[in-house]
């Protein structure tokens, strides 16, 4: 299902049509919140994969419900 804003709430499919951005080709990673409604919101832009998976660890100790993830950022 896509919102008005282009945005799927399918967590499945937002990784569809990004598998060929390869890390080593991406310049900037993006995180991502899910909440309990399935509408997902950006969170961050960060420079590599590792600093962008660190924020998400520092969420993710809080124990909120949400699910965070990360992708390669296309503009």
């Amino acid at each position: 299902m896509h919102r008005r804003d282009g945005i799927s709430s399918d967590p499945d499919s937002r990784t569809q049509g990004q598998e060929s951005v390869q890390d080593d080709r991406c310049d900037q990673w993006a995180l991502w919140r899910q909440d309990d409604n399935g509408l997902k919101f950006l969170v961050c832009i960060r420079k590599t994969r590792q600093e962008a998976e660190e924020e998400q660890k520092a969420l993710e100790r809080h124990h909120h419900k949400q699910l965070y993830f990360v992708e390669p950022f296309v503009r």
